[in-house]
């Protein structure tokens, strides 16, 4: 009788009192059972049971259908990796979607089925144009796709990874990444390879003719294309086939250059040959040839020393006539050293006999004595040690004067402010003395040609771009304006007479201030050229306050 109520607990529910004598007696009994799971109560308690544990099952059925989908989607992303860049580029603004995923994983699965690669299938025309629908539906908006297979599910490392790889920029933006190339499929990489070896045939021709401007012409032009593509990764033979053209149309590069006196650019193009291939000997020797035009004979030497080893695994032939060139460029690197040395002594044997280290002259070893001063040069040093010695009293009675008043010895250092024609007195700096004064016609063709230094496209890009890194903030802008405008400052402080320093500077915005302060007009040229010194409307102008 407990068990039977317990179980009946256990249910939901409390066996009725009057029952409690029969299940005593029919507990034991299959006939008891049978007739209790007929009860409406029972059933109502077993269905809520049954009810509890699909929902179970169905949670942890969506959770693995959930990791099955995001293996399928790295699995689906490597395969994409290894496609044409213009696959990539169709699949790219839809691979979010799930009926997109769904349909790429079918492909995928019907392509390892078939004993195919992912990429070939995705180029058969109905797969294609089945992609091409897809796109077409999503683009379509509520009239398109809808209910799940609108839904989004995908990782942004993914996505990050897709985008760069849709919009391949060879090198990439800024330079970031130099070994990103666009990738072909076996039609578009043979349209490369037909066209590369045409203008390494063009090339040969002119350098055969001893055309070697035209010559140089069509290498750089082999080698600016052939640089910025390869084939998909399973085409070994068209990638090996690429790199040899460009690593041949680099040497053919080189050796123009050094007809021309390139050396500099003989010395980049056979640099680039060898990351293509570390033991061309080719390269080698053109690099060789470069670093001795450009009087790096040391260098030279040794990148000779690396082709004479890379001979040694040659053919006996071949080892021969590489070692014969190799002893020729030594040989004459020597002459040149020798030479050099020669003249060398010529000219200080000349420079000696003609006393142009006697005289009097002063000498870095210090054997002989400093040269006589003039009169004026004797004046201008005693003018220099007594301002030096007036601004160190200066500086030690100031200092006495702030400690007596209780303050530091030393003066805290002040924030930096930004010298202007209308505002040149930045504080916590000392006005230095005048040098020169300016005409009021001088003071509007200088205020003229600051308005036209800082409107420069170039100048306002540094200076929004220092605005942007020191989030808007003006004291350490001003730290940063401060060096991107002395670059251009600099020359219109020598232009003008005036020294190129920070102090020079100050006494410029000096001399304009002695007319914008008195003249309206070229105030406001003033506060022009300081709006654009600023970054103008889109800079920091306005916020100095």
């Amino acid at each position: 009788q407990a068990h039977g109520q317990g179980l009946c607990r256990i249910l939901g529910f409390a066996p009725l009192a009057r029952e409690g004598q029969a299940m005593a007696k029919d507990v034991r009994k299959p006939e008891f059972w049978n007739k209790f799971m007929q009860r409406p109560e029972v059933q109502a308690a077993m269905r809520s049971k049954l009810k509890y544990e699909s929902f179970a099952e169905q949670a942890q059925r969506t959770k693995l259908d959930k990791l099955e989908r995001k293996q399928r989607r790295y699995e689906i992303m490597h395969e994409l990796m290894q496609c044409a860049t213009n696959v990539k580029h169709l699949i790219s603004p839809m691979f979010r979607y799930k009926i997109t995923q769904q349909y790429l994983w079918k492909v995928l699965c019907e392509a390892r089925k078939e004993g195919l690669l992912f990429c070939d299938k995705l180029r058969e025309p109905q797969v294609y144009h089945r992609l091409m629908a897809i796109k077409a539906e999503i683009t379509a908006g509520p009239y398109g796709v809808a209910g799940w297979q609108a839904e989004e599910e995908v990782e942004e490392d993914l996505m990050d990874k897709m985008v760069v790889e849709a919009d391949c920029i060879p090198g990439g933006i800024d330079g970031e990444a130099p070994d990103r190339k666009q990738v072909l499929d076996r039609r578009e990489i043979q349209g490369v390879l037909d066209f590369g070896q045409q203008i390494k045939t063009e090339g040969n021709e002119a350098f055969a003719n001893e055309n070697w401007e035209g010559a140089l012409t069509r290498y750089c032009q082999g080698d600016e294309m052939l640089k910025n593509f390869r084939a998909e990764p399973h085409l070994e033979k068209e990638n090996k086939e690429l790199k040899t053209m460009h690593r041949a149309c680099l040497n053919n590069k080189a050796n123009a250059a050094l007809k021309m006196d390139q050396w500099q650019n003989a010395l980049r193009a056979s640099e680039d040959a060898l990351r293509i291939k570390q033991d061309d000997e080719k390269a080698l020797f053109r690099k060789a040839q470069a670093l001795e035009s450009l009087g790096r004979t040391d260098e030279a030497l040794e990148v000779l020393d690396e082709v004479a080893q890379i001979a040694e695994d040659m053919d006996e032939e071949i080892r021969e006539a590489i070692m014969e060139d190799v002893q020729e460029r030594r040989e004459e690197i020597k002459d040149i050293e020798r030479k050099a040395a020669q003249d060398y002594r010529k000219l200080f044997k000349a420079m000696g006999d003609k006393e142009v280290f006697g005289g009097g002259r002063f000498l870095a070893d210090g054997t002989s004595p400093p040269p006589a001063l003039t009169g004026a040069e004797e004046r201008r040093l005693k003018q220099m040690k007594d301002k030096q010695e007036y601004f160190e009293a200066k500086q030690k009675y100031e200092m006495q004067q702030r400690i007596k008043e209780g303050k530091p010895a030393i003066e805290p250092a002040k924030d930096p402010d930004m010298p202007t024609p209308n505002k040149p007195a930045a504080p916590g700096y000392r006005r230095m003395e005048r040098t020169r004064t300016i005409t009021k016609a001088q003071a509007e063709q200088l205020l003229d040609e600051l308005l036209e230094t800082y409107s420069a496209d170039g100048f306002q890009k540094k200076v929004h771009a220092d605005a942007k890194a020191v989030m808007f903030e003006m004291q350490p802008f001003i730290r940063r304006l401060k060096k991107t405008a002395f670059t251009v400052q600099e020359p219109l402080l020598s232009k003008w007479g005036f020294d190129p320093s920070e102090e020079g500077l100050q006494e410029m915005m000096v001399c304009l201030s002695d007319h914008t302060l008195r003249n309206t007009e070229l105030r406001k040229k003033a506060d022009e050229t300081t709006k654009m010194l600023y970054g103008g409307e889109d800079g920091m102008y306005g916020m100095e306050s």
